[in-house]
């Protein structure tokens, strides 16, 4: 394969530019991820002394991610004729690319976490006075989410401290020092700790150095100041940049992003070599008109002259305006129009409705509904609306004193499924055996642990409806409503904890959760989105609409209230009015609207009673003579529709989701689709820091250190933490720990100048969306009479049988894994017992190989198809943590008894 085939000379010329620092300027649908693909595999190409894992790309979400990783292994194969260590090259959002480093090589980071936003939440709420909230005046509960936009908004800027008044500065310090004492990061504490890691750690900042020979860098114009810092200080180690964006789809300022970044970035950096790709391969000249008549009327914007070069012909009326005095017919004239492009082969999963405000997706749902449509409101958080959560939210209301067992019991009775009055009866009673009083140990109350209890004795299982599966959904994800909770405040007292967690399912969890399908990453459903357009950002339609065109929903009011001026100074933080949104942002957000559709395009308003004036947009839009009045007949061509991708649900597991799927599919199913967490048990982490002080000594065997008793000493000090433990499981666990890896060093220090990998990342790319990730273990050299060979090692922690782990399909995958990495077979699989040193060893022969690789493929098409039948017997099931949802009365009696 060619690596130049079918680009432009524009696209050719960025892909041949390798040895200098490069800036695209890409328009929406310029192909700029085939750009990007290709120009890292002619990197590699044509560089031998560069290594995959001297490559990195930041991308701006998880999901563009696995597309340009999917995209290089695919060109990798084609144009090298192997995927030889691109296990190794990084690429991801920035935040993991920190994270990463960080733990990599700093090893007191490695018993960190991060958490999410609602994890943040709660954190906060449960430290208030700790981390600061309260000195800077603002109400628990109520203004928690503002707090931590603020802590954001200063750990991004904080190169700006001097500024800050004391009490800022306090609460800033505070932030950082509750988070790190628990071991912990958010998303802005990860760039500010790299940034300094890289500024004072010498040892750390070399090795960084070293690894990242080439940087690119997707969506560049979202970059925020700290995000730009991390790019400056790489490029000054002579990293080779190139930055890929467009300014006119600067859409999150009001998240923080600098569109100077983008706008000055080649003058700041000196850069040479500045390539516009203008030319929109996505969308038809009338869209792309459009789109053009609407943001050239912005000011501070890159010139680009934007034409159409897709394949799709434009038909007359394919882009039409209406409007109504009446909100109800705009939006029927939305679901009729969906319908007729239905009938002419448009997939409803290539229709989206492009909101700004979410306020009316309630009413398009409705007129969705009426019209037999199918949708999907993105981003709209109902699971507690559900009759099934309001139940399961009633178990912790009475276990709280605050309804009866007469509520509750009506309450379950209330949701949709047949249950036995008897069991819910046995339910109710085990639930009254709880007195949270008298309990005095955190560990003794497990809110995990009583939501599984209960629900085992009510006996919910799949019994083949659509009405059952969405209610297991829902049940499924109220289970990671508790997790998130325990997360954070599993240790404390009881009946504070309760207390705690009551209030936070009645005033917070609501805002957070969407029904539980909804979150399925495995299956998508042939449905129309309503989402956001900011949600929509990176994805491509056959048809957009995009309604409520009026003055003052798009562009949106500014909507009032408290905010962080009111919190922090304006001028303590560089360009700060990028915050406030202007009339500019608006528009480029409705320039990402727009180019978001490959054909049609449909632009909608209705008068309301606040609302009456007709948006800018629209207006500017009007002046394209593609954009026609809609007069009630317009046709359909059928031979002229745009390109519908047959794309398949791309898949990607790791190995302990396989080895789950491999024991039994159904109980994938019920842990990855329905969502069901396992509950936190004290010693939770144990396993984890085995792995990690194992690695660290192999690590230190690589560069060639022999360690100390005081050494493997400090190993097991820095990396011993178990967030969990009672002092007395602490106490024993750090006992069996520090015996363990004493008995491992003792017994293996002959072994370790054989060491040849550690903790080493494999991905394995099966084509079709197909891809499995990890990390092995260890891969040593061993001798024998025969010569010497390459054994993969895997660790267990947990009392298992090294025979059965033997057999398992988790080393038959590693030993795929490092065929993919390197490029050569290894010889061996080993498993090794940590805990009573005991062994096993297996030859790795090519049927192994062949046998996994079909394994993988028929998992992912069982995974898809949803496939996933019970693998039912009496040791699987009598083992399974969640056969409860599986087994019904006559097959639990004949099973677990």
């Amino acid at each position: 394969m060619d690596i130049f085939d079918n680009l432009s000379e524009k696209q050719k010329e960025a892909v041949q530019t390798i040895d200098e620092d490069l800036e695209i300027i890409a328009c929406a649908g310029a192909g700029k991820t085939g750009v990007v693909t290709r120009r890292i595999v002619n990197i590699l190409r044509l560089r031998p002394d560069i290594q995959p894992e001297n490559i990195v790309a930041f991308t701006f979400t998880k999901k563009a991610a696995e597309e340009l990783k999917s995209r290089i292994n695919e060109y990798g194969k084609a144009v090298l004729g192997h995927t030889k260590g691109f296990a190794h090259m990084y690429v991801g959002t920035i935040h993991g690319f920190c994270i990463r480093m960080l733990q990599d090589y700093i090893p007191k980071f490695q018993k960190f976490s991060v958490l999410d936003e609602i994890q943040t939440k709660l954190f906060v709420e449960r430290y208030y006075d700790e981390c600061g909230m309260s000195d800077l005046e603002l109400k628990k509960y109520i203004e928690t989410s503002l707090f931590i936009t603020v802590m954001s908004v200063l750990n991004e800027n904080w190169f700006e401290k001097d500024k800050w008044d004391d009490k800022t500065q306090k609460a800033f310090d505070k932030y950082q020092k509750k988070l790190y004492e628990e071991k912990k990061f958010d998303y802005s504490l990860i760039m500010r700790e790299m940034i300094y890691q890289l500024e004072n750690n010498k040892k750390f900042s070399k090795l960084v150095c070293e690894k990242v020979k080439y940087l690119t860098v997707d969506e560049y114009q979202d970059t925020n100041p700290v995000q730009e810092k991390l790019i400056k200080i790489l490029k000054g180690y002579g990293t080779n940049i190139c930055v890929v964006g467009d300014d006119d789809q600067t859409i999150y300022q009001f998240r923080g992003s600098e569109p100077e970044n983008i706008l000055s970035f080649k003058e700041r950096y000196g850069i040479k070599k500045y390539i516009v790709l203008d030319k929109d391969y996505r969308s038809t000249a009338g869209i792309v008109d459009v789109a053009k008549r609407v943001i050239i009327n912005n000011n501070n914007r890159l010139y680009k002259s934007i034409v159409s070069g897709c394949a799709t012909k434009y038909d007359i009326g394919d882009l039409a305006y209406e409007e109504y005095s009446d909100i109800d017919d705009e939006i029927e004239f939305i679901a009729k129009r969906i319908v007729k492009l239905h009938e002419i082969g448009i997939p409803y999963s290539e229709i989206a409705i492009l909101l700004r405000k979410r306020k009316v997706s309630s009413k398009v749902a409705d007129m969705l509904e009426s019209y037999d449509i199918p949708f999907v409101v993105e981003g709209v958080n109902d699971l507690f609306y559900t009759k099934e959560c309001q139940a399961a939210k009633g178990i912790y209301d009475y276990l709280n004193g605050d309804i009866s067992a007469t509520e509750l019991f009506k309450s379950w009775l209330d949701v949709e499924y047949n249950l036995d009055k008897k069991e819910l009866a046995d339910a109710l009673q085990y639930l009254a055996t709880i007195d949270v009083k008298e309990i005095k140990m955190y560990s003794d109350l497990n809110l995990q642990g009583i939501y599984h209890e209960f629900l085992k004795r009510i006996s919910i299982v799949e019994d083949g409806s659509l009405q059952t599966e969405i209610l297991l959904y829902n049940l499924g994800k109220f289970s990671q409503v508790i997790a998130d909770y325990e997360v954070i405040n599993y240790t404390l007292k009881p009946k504070t904890k309760l207390n705690n967690f009551c209030s936070f399912l009645h005033y917070t969890a609501a805002q957070y959760y969407p029904e539980g399908y909804l979150t399925n990453s495995y299956a998508k459903p042939d449905a129309v989105s309503i989402m956001t357009i900011h949600q929509s950002k990176g994805l491509e339609f056959a048809a957009v609409f995009i309604p409520q065109l009026n003055k003052n929903f798009f562009p949106a009011q500014r909507v009032g209230g408290k905010g962080i001026w009111h919190v922090i100074d304006k001028t303590w933080i560089t360009n700060s009015e990028r915050f406030n949104g202007d009339i500019e942002e608006e528009r480029k957000l409705f320039y990402v609207a727009v180019t978001r559709a490959k054909k049609y395009l449909y632009l909608t308003r209705s008068e309301t009673s606040h609302d009456k004036y007709i948006s800018p947009f629209l207006e500017e839009a009007k002046e394209s003579s593609y954009l026609v009045k809609y007069d009630g007949n317009i046709e359909y061509d059928r031979e002229n529709l745009p390109n519908i991708k047959k794309e398949t649900m791309p898949i990607s597991l790791n190995f302990s989701l396989l080895e789950d799927y491999f024991e039994c599919p159904y109980r994938f199913k019920l842990s990855m689709f329905y969502g069901f967490v396992q509950p936190i048990v004290p010693a939770l982490g144990y396993g984890k820091i085995l792995h990690e002080i194992v690695c660290n000594i192999h690590k230190a065997a690589l560069e060639g250190r022999e360690l100390s008793k005081e050494d493997v000493q400090a190993m097991i000090d820095e990396s011993f933490y178990l967030p969990y433990a009672t002092p007395k499981i602490e106490a024993n666990m750090l006992k069996s720990v520090t015996r363990t890896i004493n008995n491992y060093v003792e017994h293996n220090k002959d072994e370790m100048k054989n060491v040849y990998m550690a903790e080493s990342d494999i991905e394995i790319n099966m084509g079709d969306g197909i891809k499995v990730n990890g990390r092995i273990d260890l891969v040593q050299r061993i001798s024998d009479e025969n010569g010497e060979h390459i054994a993969i090692v895997d660790f267990k922690s947990a009392n298992k049988k090294v025979i059965e782990s033997i057999n398992n399909e988790q080393l038959k995958i590693y030993a795929l894994g490092y065929q993919e990495l390197t490029g050569t077979t290894a010889d061996y699989m080993e498993v090794y017992q940590l805990d009573s040193e005991y062994k096993a060893r297996k030859e790795i022969t090519k049927d192994v190989i062949e046998e996994v690789k079909k394994d993988i493929t028929d998992a992912a098409t069982n995974i898809r198809a949803n496939n996933l039948p019970r693998k039912c017997n009496k040791e699987n099931c009598s083992k399974c943590h969640l056969n409860y949802l599986c087994l019904g009365k006559q097959e639990k009696k004949q099973l677990l008894v």
